[in-house]
């Protein structure tokens, strides 16, 4: 067996032996504190007292031999040979006589403090005999154990030629501890281990053990989640086991201590097990002879196992008074509100007058930490303590209606509905409106009565208020937005942002609110032109800082608007800043918002591998994080899995939360129904017409008009054609050039444009086709340029017009460019191709294939490929020899350019109906 940190206790075990050979009879007595590994440790000596020809005989005392005469030593002598009055040569000799071997012998009783009385007297008068005969008896102590101070174990203490005390393991003995089980850890993680277990063996064992079942986390986390397990039963027992011996003033100040998790010192602990001085102090002093520091609760894990123990062994009644007096007798002395709050949430309604405010001041300090659970865990347990309908009650669901906005919109509309009519003065309800997230009301039409009540509060407001002027702006704005799918409300919203004239200074957040819900809705009822709206979001994205983004703030809307009017280079800026920020705060569903508008951006500016990475780092994330009310970040991952066709993103979609069914816009319903539509191959049924027609309508009678926001009708082509519901698919197209044309933005006519020329003959294909690559030359968007010039031009030579060479000579430039940043995506996992790649003849890629073709693209060498996929460089040269011969190439020189415009031609094909080109 391994032993850690005992060289020098087994020193003076052999010490102890070499006298016993010498002809005396030698006592070592082994102490030390529970769980500091003394029945390992007598099990060490009897392996190397055996191994040094001892006749060994070992016996542990338990609590059940308090009541047997000669309990223990009955165990240790051969049966028939007990006689109390026995000399020890005649001990000695019946031992060698029944193992039938001359040689020494030694004793080993464990856990001696448990042993009967005339066991102990038998044991003294042994060792007392004058009689020589050579005897090792190597007894353990429990320090701390009630029974340790009976006369007769002290006596045996005393009378030992050595102690021997089990200390606690140093860093490097836990280190070694847990290496011997698997688990091998640096210095720093050692001392924390050390710290938490204070070096108790059998504390480091019980981490260990519950990890055992679990899947194994990072070793920096291994700690934590192993104290956030239950303690095993085996170590809840000895717990349990070393408390039962003691007082009960013993037992109730170590539940005290334990639930009040250290943070008292020792007199609030004393107060709130309800012991006088005296009492306390002798349990306290019971409590350290354990090796238990009850005001610190150290070492951790054990007080972690007494809280368990209390928890389920005190009566209901009897917890919550403890935890009553707890909070108290904490928040009296002038303990942080944090310290108080674990104990107010386990006690009902009515226990303490002052339980309200603290929980409201819990609540605003773990929002301002960034602990959304913990701060709506208290605003709950408040309401308990407010009557029905007071202003207090109001008030409290207010601000956990505020809390809830990131974590369930659904309970925070609800929450904010009941808290309106509670709330004393008409400001304050008008106030608690107006703080609402704004995007909320995109697709929330239950809440208009609450906009419009709120609003008439308002009305007759001077404008010398400019505080209640601001709440109406807001108000408005959240109007604005609830009413965005009528039939005027595009064109009122752009009356109304006229009358505004926002800019050139930042004006007020209320008025930038507005303005922001203004463009949004032009933008999407198509009746302001992407100059302007691209002018309106460089000013707003110059006065909101990235830092404070949020998922339902008016950015998220300019960054839509922005998406959608091709002000590529202040969103992503914006957005760059806004995922950098959210990183630092560790803010993990702000981060898949972001890198989804994100995806969408760098998508509609053509920058596909850019768009594709942040779509596969968003679901990464967690996707399943996102709701309906993220719609903008939903719509990006929605869009690149539609583009790429990718099936790790549309699994990811499929597990998004479904919508309340009250929603204005179901957009995981539509996403669904897009990746079905445009990801279906020529084996899958068909999705029906009507269901396909519905989806289109719905989201034209949602006011969703923008195709370059939101192409629902485009994205329902593919399907469409299938059924040969070809009349159905160019009405669609001509509705969605119109309203591209009305626009204004070059990206989206482009694309429709082409898109008509690939459905329809001869000269008015080409005459669409050349617009559309006219058009796409004002446009930042190169991959639609590309996807137009190879259409164009492969018209151009199958009507055998002049031209065509030089056309898709530049097609085939874009494609080269486009390629070299796809490459980046090639060389990681599987699936990093476009499902569009095809080798000229037939055929697809290899894993293998694509990584090593994608680095040698990229300008790796031989030798740097192997490193970075971990293989031979013989591998790599093999797979290469394999494409050359595949690709029709001239080794390297040809092979680089070949790849990079391959995969650029297949981000081409991959767009809606590229399969066209």
């Amino acid at each position: 067996m391994s032993l850690h940190d005992r060289a020098r206790p087994l020193a003076s075990i052999r010490t102890a032996m070499a006298h016993v050979r010498d002809g005396a009879a030698t006592l070592v007595a082994v102490t030390g504190a529970p769980g500091m590994g003394r029945s390992v440790f007598l099990d060490a000596v009897g392996e190397v007292a055996a191994r040094d020809g001892f006749l060994v005989r070992r016996v542990g005392g338990s609590r059940l031999d308090q009541g047997l005469s000669l309990g223990v030593v009955g165990r240790l002598l051969p049966q028939g040979d007990l006689d109390a009055g026995a000399r020890r040569a005649a001990v000695v000799d019946a031992v060698v006589a029944a193992e039938r071997a001359a040689a020494p012998v030694a004793f080993l009783v464990d856990d001696l403090q448990w042993a009967d009385e005339t066991s102990l007297d038998w044991l003294a008068r042994l060792l007392a005999d004058p009689e020589p005969a050579p005897l090792l008896l190597v007894v353990t102590v429990c320090e701390g154990e009630s029974a340790t101070e009976l006369p007769g174990v002290q006596d045996l203490l005393l009378a030992a030629d050595q102690v021997v005390r089990m200390g606690p393991l140093s860093v490097d003995g836990v280190r070694a501890l847990l290496r011997d089980r698997g688990v091998v850890l640096a210095d720093a993680p050692g001392r924390a281990w050390t710290r938490a277990t204070g070096g108790s063996p059998t504390l480091v064992n019980s981490l260990l053990d519950r990890l055992e079942a679990a899947r194994p986390p990072a070793p920096a986390r291994l700690l934590a989640v192993a104290r956030a397990r239950p303690a095993p039963w085996h170590l809840r027992g000895r717990v349990a086991a070393a408390l039962s011996s003691h007082v009960e003033s013993v037992r109730r100040l170590a539940y005290c201590a334990a639930i009040l998790g250290g943070v008292a010192d020792a007199r609030t602990v004393a107060r709130v097990a309800d012991l006088d001085p005296a009492e306390a102090a002798a349990a306290e002093r019971a409590l350290h002879r354990l090796g238990w520091v009850a005001d610190l609760c150290e070492p951790p894990v054990l007080w972690d196992c007494v809280r368990e123990i209390a928890e389920e062994g005190l009566a209901l009644d009897d917890r919550t008074t403890l935890h009553r007096r707890a909070a108290e007798l904490l928040y009296a002395s002038g303990s942080p509100v944090e310290r108080v709050t674990p104990h107010l949430l386990e006690v009902g309604p009515g226990e303490w007058p002052e339980a309200a405010r603290v929980l409201r001041e819990a609540a605003d300090d773990a929002r301002r930490r960034g602990d959304l659970g913990l701060a709506i865990r208290c605003l709950r347990r408040a309401l308990r303590e407010c009557p029905p309908d007071s202003p207090q009650r109001g008030d409290f669901l207010a601000a956990l209606a505020d809390a809830e906005q990131d974590t369930d919109t659904s309970a925070m509309l609800r929450h904010l509905t009941q808290a309106i009519p509670l709330l004393a003065s008409a400001r304050e309800r008008a106030a608690v409106v107006a703080s609402a997230p704004l995007t909320l009301f995109v697709f929330a039409p239950a809440a208009s009565e609450m906009i419009e009540s709120a609003r008439a509060t308002l009305a007759t407001v001077p404008a010398s208020d400019l505080e209640a002027v601001d709440l109406g702006l807001r108000l408005e704005a959240r109007a604005r937005l609830l009413e965005s799918g009528g039939p005027d409300a595009s064109a009122a919203a752009v009356k109304r942002l006229r009358e505004l004239d926002p800019g050139p200074g930042a004006g007020t957040a209320a008025q930038r609110e507005l303005v922001a819900v203004l463009a949004f809705v032009g933008t999407l009822g198509v009746r302001l032109r992407a100059a302007e709206v691209a002018e309106l979001v460089r000013w707003m994205l110059d006065h909101e800082p990235a830092s404070a983004a949020s998922g339902y703030a008016a950015p998220s809307l300019m960054i839509a608007c922005g998406i959608a009017a091709g002000a590529d280079d202040s969103v992503r800026s914006w957005l760059d800043m806004a995922l950098e920020a959210a990183r630092q705060r560790g803010d993990e569903r702000q981060r898949t918002r972001v890198l989804g508008w994100r995806a969408l951006a760098g998508l509609h500016a053509g920058r596909l591998a850019d768009a594709w990475s942040d779509a596969r780092d968003a679901c990464a994330a967690d996707p399943g994080a996102l709701d309906d009310n993220d719609w903008l970040a939903v719509l990006g991952l929605m869009s690149v899995a539609a583009e790429t066709r990718d099936p790790l993103l549309a699994d990811r979609l499929r597990a998004l939360p479904a919508e309340p069914r009250d929603t204005g816009l179901p957009m995981r319903s539509l996403a669904l129904q897009v990746l079905r539509a445009s990801s279906a191959t020529a084996t899958e049924p068909p999705v029906p017409v009507a269901g396909l027609l519905a989806t289109v309508r719905r989201t034209e009678e949602a006011g969703w008009h923008n195709q370059t926001l939101f192409p629902m009708g485009l994205w329902c082509l593919p399907s469409l054609l299938r059924l040969g519901e070809t009349g159905n698919a160019l009405e669609i197209l001509a509705r969605a050039g119109d309203r591209a044309r009305a626009f204004g933005s070059p990206t989206t006519l482009g694309r429709v444009l082409r898109i008509w020329g690939t459905l329809v003959r001869e000269r008015y294909a080409l005459s669409l086709l050349a617009e559309s690559v006219a058009v796409l030359r004002e446009s930042p968007n190169t991959l639609e340029l590309g996807r137009a010039l190879t259409a164009y031009g492969n018209r151009l030579r199958a009507a055998g017009r002049p031209g065509s060479a030089e056309v898709l000579a530049e097609a085939d430039r874009i494609a080269d460019a486009t390629g070299a940043s796809l490459l980046r995506r090639w060389t990681g996992s599987p699936h990093g191709e476009l499902l569009g790649v095809v080798l000229p003849g037939g055929g697809r890629l290899s894993d293998a294939e694509r990584r090593v073709a994608a680095l040698v693209a990229l300008g790796h060498t031989n030798q740097d490929a192997a490193a970075e996929l971990g293989v031979t460089r013989r591998a790599v040269e093999k797979t290469l020899t394999g494409l050359y011969r595949r690709l029709g190439v001239e080794g390297r020189a040809g092979l680089v350019p070949f790849v990079r415009r391959m995969a650029g031609e297949a981000a081409f094909r991959s767009g809606t109906l590229s399969d066209r080109l």
